[in-house]
């Protein structure tokens, strides 16, 4: 919509000439209206009918139907109407086949259709202009036809659409634009048909929508601009149908969506929306089976709170994220962030609520903020390893994500965990690399992956666990003592400080000697080996040496953290 284009401000000038509508009829007098946009630019010029008020309030009372297209209508008001006929406060006016399309409606104080009840087969109010004074269709009800506010245009006043029930036609109003007036639809039932907002400019005025209800149909805010401090869908009822809110543009508003519920398991689609520098709030809301879409949305530095809400999924692929989010659902399958920059911080951890989520996609993020999660509270590795299309190399790139936030964040704890797993999935990735470039590449890269799961993982963790280290040397020890005293059985090989004539007992223990001072290079010289335990025992030294600097090095690594 071109805001410039807006009908901001009207002109009226009644005059004496009659003026022939499209079915013939003649009204004796004109209103030339002229249109201006922000800039006071002249839009366009437009003729109307005048309309007889008082012949309205009479056809009205007389049953017939209500055609007051292309005509102005000065100060209508339903509760007027009651007064004239004598009809008692808050009873129902019924309006037949109701027709304003392309009309102009004003008032000294309040354009009023509260307790109006449209029947018939038709309510049209497409193309009209509601122009000075309020605006209110309070409590009205619209039967099981479409309802056609499109391309209205609505001036400064406040319009209240509270109360209102729609029936199981199209509600639309699309391409309405408003000014500076307050908007309301607090506890309308919007019934079973699709309803459209796309495309609406809502002015500078608070927009509430709080306890409204939809059904069936699918509810499209595509396009929308909202410019006041407010937004307000708290507690509102979707039905079954799709819910889109697409490139909505929310301006610096306070947004809420506060205990809201979706009862499908269709999709609720916020993709390419814009939200401001003021809070948006989702707490509480019950999205059921659904999926909410937020990707490439822009956010600014206005908080956004997820806080104990219920979903099948959230997804914020490719978002700028400047602000703080609060994720601590209450019950989601999955949370991606994929691909996305995060500048500020991104909380996951458990602290006013548990937290219940299975998958979080951290593929392709730019992580220039922090992400507050816990390894054990939020089972970040089952989240990681749910991820069902993924890769090796997406899921190795995550988890050193996590890794260095835990570093950064002081962690090291979860950090330690974190780069296991990312060092575990950055061998798997390597390997099925090198199979699917050669299948030779299967047994000649074999010994490197074995290397690494047996000596470097199982033994030391990568070096985060020096105490694992250390039982890895006691093991190796005791291996070892297996190995000389089998040899010796065998008659293979001999040790000098080992005789036949020995217990077992003993053997044993001169044999775990030996093996203690050949592991840690101290060879005193009374232990000799002969035979093949020439070649073993330069093997053992060797791996003494680089189970101690393995040690060494995870030991310092945790003294120096």
């Amino acid at each position: 919509m071109n805001v410039n284009r807006v009908k901001y401000s009207y002109a009226v000038k009644i005059t004496d000439e009659q003026f022939t509508l499209a079915s013939g009829e003649i009204i004796q007098q004109t209103a030339r209206v002229t249109f201006r946009d922000v800039n006071k630019n002249i839009i366009e010029r437009r003729k109307y009918g005048v309309t007889d008020i008082d012949k309205l309030y009479t056809d009205i009372n007389d049953g017939k139907n209500i055609d007051i297209s292309n005509q102005y209508i000065k100060n209508f008001s339903s509760t007027k109407y009651r007064k004239l006929f004598k009809i008692k406060s808050e009873k129902y006016i019924d309006l037949i086949n109701f027709s304003a399309h392309d009309s102009i409606f004003e008032a000294d104080r309040l354009v009023d259709f509260s307790f109006c009840n449209f029947i018939g087969e038709k309510a049209i109010f497409s193309d009209c202009h509601f122009g000075l004074g309020n605006l209110s269709f309070k409590n009205s009800k619209f039967g099981d036809f479409n309802v056609d506010f499109s391309n209205t245009s609505y001036s400064e006043g406040n319009n209240i659409f509270q109360y209102v029930q729609f029936g199981t036609g199209k509600v639309s109003f699309e391409n309405a634009s408003f000014i500076n007036g307050n908007i309301s639809y607090i506890n309308t039932s919007f019934g079973d048909g699709n309803v459209t907002f796309k495309n609406v400019n809502f002015g500078n005025g608070d927009v509430t929508f709080s306890f409204s209800s939809f059904g069936k149909g699918s509810v499209m805010f595509d396009r929308c601009r909202f410019n006041g401090l407010s937004v307000d869908f708290s507690k509102v009822e979707f039905g079954t149908g799709r819910v889109y809110f697409r490139r909505v543009d929310f301006g610096d508003a306070e947004v809420s969506f506060r205990e809201i519920e979706h009862h499908g398991s269709d999709k609720i689609n916020f993709r390419r929306a814009k939200f401001g520098n003021r809070s948006i709030t989702f707490e509480d809301s019950l999205f059921g089976g659904s999926d909410v879409l937020f990707d490439e949305t822009e956010f600014k530095k206005g908080s956004v709170s997820f806080l104990n809400i219920e979903a099948n999924s959230l997804s914020f692929s490719k978002c700028l994220l400047s602000n703080y989010i609060d994720f601590r659902v209450k019950k989601c399958d999955s949370i991606n962030l994929s691909n996305s920059i995060i500048r500020d911080i991104i909380d996951f951890k458990p602290g006013i609520a548990p937290v219940e989520l299975n998958t979080l996609y951290l593929q392709g993020v730019r992580l220039l903020g922090k992400v507050f999660i816990s390894w054990d509270e939020n089972k970040a590795y089952e989240l990681i390893e749910n991820q069902k299309n993924t890769s090796l190399k997406e899921k190795a790139e995550q988890f050193r994500i996590l890794k260095e936030d835990f570093r950064d964040s002081g962690n090291y704890n979860d950090e330690d965990k974190a780069y296991v797993y990312f060092k575990r999935y950055e061998l798997r990735t390597l390997y099925a690399k090198k199979r699917k470039e050669n299948k030779i590449n299967k047994f000649l890269y074999l010994p490197l992956v074995i290397f690494q799961k047996l000596i470097l993982d199982l033994m030391g963790l990568y070096a985060t666990s020096p105490i694992r280290v250390l039982i890895s040397i006691l093991i190796a020890n005791v291996i070892y003592s297996f190995i000389y005293i089998s040899f010796l059985a065998s008659k293979i090989g001999h040790i000098s400080c080992i005789d036949d004539g020995m217990s077992i007992l003993d053997k044993f223990l001169n044999s775990f000697y030996f093996s203690s001072i050949t592991f840690f290079t101290i060879g005193y010289g009374e232990c000799v080996p002969t035979g093949v335990l020439k070649i073993l025992a330069p093997i053992e030294g060797f791996t003494g040496v680089f189970l101690m600097s393995y040690f060494t090095v995870a030991f310092v690594r945790k003294i120096l953290r």
